[in-house]
């Protein structure tokens, strides 16, 4: 019965008719297939749009804050190391910088030289460094990168320093540079570019390498090798990698890397790649139910219609030509709408919705692009693939069987039951009309249990992707990022000097999920003329005030204590950090530091988790000596190589002990000294320090680490000096009073208002009182550094905009899912009853009746609603959990709910559908019986 190539009649009119009379019999199920169509397109080319727009906008944000798109640098690199970065396979772009120093210009008054103002830093950059790692993170480049030895390309931040608003190619620039540290040189250079920048400190300015040159400098044997990685791989894994395939000159030579602008983006939105994937198959496979199962419903009408063309001499090709022509006249129209559609959400409603504000602090709005044509073209192909390759399976089911065979399918299943009568052991109860409908429901599902079971799994596919995509939305709202943020943050001010040079204020435009303490800043800003003993970041009598403020939880707030003091070590003991603090030829065995470093005071829960983080990780630290009084902690900033760290063991149990500052009366009679009076009382004793007693190493501990516990610091950073973790018993060995560095009051949220009035009250007192006190400075009068607060209201307002644009975003594309998830449910509902037309003519021809026909077909959807239910109170709840430990691991201020009523809407969703589809259909069936309405379906 496989007439392939022959054809017994050519009556191609005829075919032609009986081809226009098969279209006319699926109208009803046409138009829904169109709608899918749509809804398909649309479906995937949101979510992913939004998507992939809402990652780039989030990466090119932070490229620009940045002020690069590289993500590690290899320090000092030579030639040989820079080759064999570029060949490993994991690393995207490399590119090679060096800082020659800073460019200063001098204001004149009168002839006479006044005091110069910094410009910027001189960096060179080879042209795979400028191209892929520097130009993404600036904008309105103007010009090109310096050629010539006498060329510069400027910011206009660093124009603006100059007095230059309206720069021009080829104007002279005289800067003073500082060439390192101890070369200098008055240069004059004419402006060959610029850009716009929007990192919070300034950009470079870039030279040529023949300048370079000029001055002595040779990068290919020494710079900064800049790289970015894969943006799948986390900082901390591509670290060890890079230890592990790049030689290193020396044990000093260190290797820093931080997640990628990308990985980082990928991370806020969906916690990592893996979870992306994830949800992208579960969209795709969604999508494909969404467009099979209208297919694969109607499958069995479609054969009976082609088998009868089948048996009056329609060949195989003729059959294709007749089911593909109504196909493609779907899929032509169907794609135009929903790629129509999309295109004017995507590029026209949602980004308006958005407005042009979007990202205007790094560089305008360019970066919000929802709409990509390669995505809409990957769509239209997946929804179009899906449907023709459906229709294939029609076609070559038709021609595969016989014609009595195709005439005859119904795509029943199930196993032939015997025709021996059996007689019920028990009388069976007689059913209702009700429980007679609900039992040919069940018959009609249980005997297409094949597709019964697909559509459960696609419909329980499609709103588990919902509800996954709602706990993912609002766990990892914005809002949960201020939210870790403790009412009241309050600390010590840098010193005046300090701030002048911008340290102690980068917290205010960091984001509110980054330490605020984290600062570029060292100690001697933070003291610089507040460096005497009885010097307390804030004071005991604003502490006490603080506490006793009518509203604060003194249970749940926190205080920290510690000091900052003058540190004495041995040499193996700083030897992991010799680098920085350890000359080679010194020739005594205690090394003392220059600066000031913090000895930070542990309580006792705080002690309790590094002890089990050491447990869990097999750490080389002494924690007994540590927790019992006798031993100090280092931890620091990730400021140690890999070689570096292995020494970090054989400097356990070295001694090491502290010294106190001098006390203000004596720093004040320090200052207003000479040079050779300062010698004379220093040689003398006069300044006498006071001294602890001895204490041993207990090791290092790295707080970058992403399994590091939550252990709260005051102002600390990779520039800063030692940081010290200590024992409350271990201070009292001390001879110096405690001093609170940093506090965090947490309040009465009904009394929050008046609380905050009451702190800024306090603080603003206490710094006018601060700023009266006479310095001890030279120049006498500057006064003690203030403190400030962080307040968590404060920052919940200004990230209000931002929190409403994320949840815009990522509202909608759960908004897509619903619909899609609802769509495939109508959808079958519909599909279902379409098929079976004529069966349920017959039984109205029996007696049926519209409301029991209702009732059958309400039946039915609750079928398939209860068991969709089911899965996802079952299966889905434990899909739910996996998705909470995922997100839990990567994102630090995830934050799990159950979506309880986002269920019950689920629920109330397939009721609602399922009723009235039903009653829907039962209207339009009754209409073309009775010959009145619009008539939805066209009798074969």
């Amino acid at each position: 019965m496989k007439r392939r190539n022959y054809t017994p009649n050519d009556n191609r009119n005829v075919i032609r008719m009986l081809a226009v009379s098969f279209a006319g019999s699926a109208k009803g199920r046409n138009r829904i297939l169109f709608m899918t169509v749509v809804l398909s397109i649309i479906t995937l080319t949101m979510v992913f749009g939004i998507s992939r727009g809402k990652i780039r906008s989030e990466e090119l944000s932070m490229i620009r804050e940045n002020g690069t798109a590289a993500s590690g640098v290899v320090e000092s690199g030579i030639a040989s190391q820079y080759a064999a970065l570029k060949s490993l396979n994991y690393i995207n772009q490399t590119g090679r910088c060096f800082t020659v120093g800073v460019a200063e210009t001098a204001e004149k008054d009168s002839g006479a030289e006044g005091e110069k103002v910094t410009v910027c830093t001189i960096r060179w950059a080879d042209p795979d460094a400028w191209k892929d790692l520097l130009c993404p993170a600036y904008t309105e480049i103007q010009g090109s990168y310096p050629e010539k030895e006498s060329e510069i390309m400027l910011s206009e931040k660093a124009l603006k320093v100059l007095g230059i608003t309206n720069p021009q190619e080829g104007m002279e620039i005289p800067l003073h540079v500082s060439i390192g540290i101890f070369q200098s040189s008055e240069e004059t250079f004419f402006l060959s570019g610029w850009f716009t920048d929007y990192s919070n400190e300034a950009a470079p300015g870039y030279i040529s390498e023949e300048k370079l040159d000029a001055w002595g400098i040779h990068p290919d044997d020494e710079a900064d090798l800049v790289f970015r990685q894969s943006d799948r791989l986390g900082w901390q894994e591509t670290e060890e990698l890079l230890y592990e395939d790049l030689p290193m000159k020396d044990q000093h030579q260190k290797i820093t890397v931080t997640d990628t602008a990308g990985y980082q983006a990928v991370a806020g939105m969906t916690g990592g790649y893996g979870m992306a994937v994830l949800g992208a198959v579960i969209t795709l496979c969604g999508v494909f139910f969404l467009c099979h199962n209208v297919l694969q419903i109607s499958m069995a009408g479609d054969i009976r219609k082609l088998g009868l063309l089948n048996t009056i001499g329609a060949t195989q090709r003729q059959l294709s030509k007749i089911y593909y022509s109504q196909i493609r006249r779907i899929l032509v129209l169907g794609t135009a709408a929903g790629a129509a559609l999309s295109a004017i959400l995507l590029a026209g409603v949602i980004p308006a919705i958005l407005n042009s504000q979007y990202f205007r602090e790094t560089g305008g709005a360019e970066g919000v692009c929802l709409f990509h044509p390669v995505i809409l073209l990957l769509s239209v192909l997946f929804t179009d693939g899906i449907l023709l390759a459906a229709s294939a399976g029609v076609i070559v089911r038709t021609v595969r069987m016989s014609c009595v065979e195709s005439t005859g399918y119904t795509g029943t299943q199930g196993k032939k039951r015997s025709h021996k009568e059996r007689k019920p052991v028990f009388t069976k109860r007689k059913r209702t009309s009700a429980g007679e409908m609900r039992y040919l429901a069940w018959r009609n599902i249980s005997g297409h249990r094949k597709r019964f079971i697909l559509t459960v799994l696609s419909l329980f596919l499609g709103l588990e992707a919902f509800l996954g995509a709602v706990v993912i939305t609002a766990g990892s709202d914005y809002v949960h990022v201020v939210e870790q943020r403790p009412d009241f943050l309050i600390a010590g001010r840098f010193s005046t000097y300090g701030r002048e040079q911008g340290y102690g204020e980068e917290y205010q435009t960091r984001d509110a999920g980054q330490d605020p303490m984290l600062t570029e800043g060292d100690y001697f800003d933070l003291l610089y003329d507040n460096d005497y003993d009885e010097f307390s970041p804030i004071s005991s009598e604003v502490r006490k005030e603080l506490m006793e403020i009518d509203g604060v939880d003194t249970d749940k707030s926190y205080i920290m204590e510690g000091a900052y003091l003058y540190t004495v070590i041995s040499k193996k003991g700083i030897r992991p950090l010799d680098q920085v603090f350890l000359a080679e030829d010194a020739e005594d065995e205690m090394i003392e530091g220059w600066d000031q470093d913090v000895v930070q005071i542990l309580k006792e829960d705080e002690i309790e988790s590094l002890k089990k983080y050491v447990e869990t990780n097999s750490l080389p630290v002494d924690m007994d000596s540590l927790e019992n009084g006798t031993g100090v902690l280092i931890l620091h900033d990730h400021a140690l190589s890999a070689a570096q760290e292995k020494l970090v063991g054989e400097s356990i149990g070295e001694p090491v002990y502290f010294k106190t500052m001098i006390s203000r009366e004596d720093r004040i009679r320090w200052n207003n000294m000479t040079a050779q009076e300062q010698t004379e009382q220093e040689e003398a004793g006069d300044f006498q320090m006071k001294q602890s007693e001895d204490f041993t190493l207990c090791g290092y501990l790295d707080n970058r680490r992403e399994d590091f516990p939550q252990i709260r610091q005051t102002w600390h950073g990779s520039e800063g000096g030692l940081y010290f973790l200590i024992s409350e018993k271990g201070f009292q060995r001390i001879p110096t009073e405690k001093k609170t560095l940093y506090m965090e009051l947490n309040v009465d949220h009904e009394k929050e208002p008046s609380v905050k009035s009451s702190i800024q009250k306090i603080i603003s007192e206490e710094n006018q009182r601060r700023s009266r006190m006479t310095g001890t400075a030279f120049d006498e009068g500057t006064g003690e550094a203030g403190i400030f607060c962080i307040s968590k209201s404060d920052l919940m307002t200004e990230a209000a905009s931002e929190i409403q644009r994320n949840r815009l975003i990522l509202g909608s594309i759960s908004a897509v899912l619903l619909l899609a998830g609802f769509t495939n449910y109508f959808n079958v509902m519909v599909t279902g009853v379409l098929a079976r037309k004529k069966e349920l003519k017959i039984m109205e021809s029996v007696g049926m009746t519209e409301k029991q026909k209702r009732t059958m077909i309400q039946a039915e959807g609750g079928y398939y609603c209860l068991f969709t239910v089911g899965l996802l109170l079952t299966v889905g709840m434990g899909i739910l959990l996996m998705i909470r430990y995922y997100m839990e691991q990567k994102l630090s201020y995830f934050k799990f709910t159950w979506p309880i009523s986002w269920i019950l809407f689920l629920i109330a969703g397939l009721t609602m559908i399922n009723v009235t589809t039903a009653w829907i259909m039962c209207k339009d069936e009754g209409e073309n019986s009775s010959g009145k309405g619009t008539r939805f379906l066209m009798p074969f």
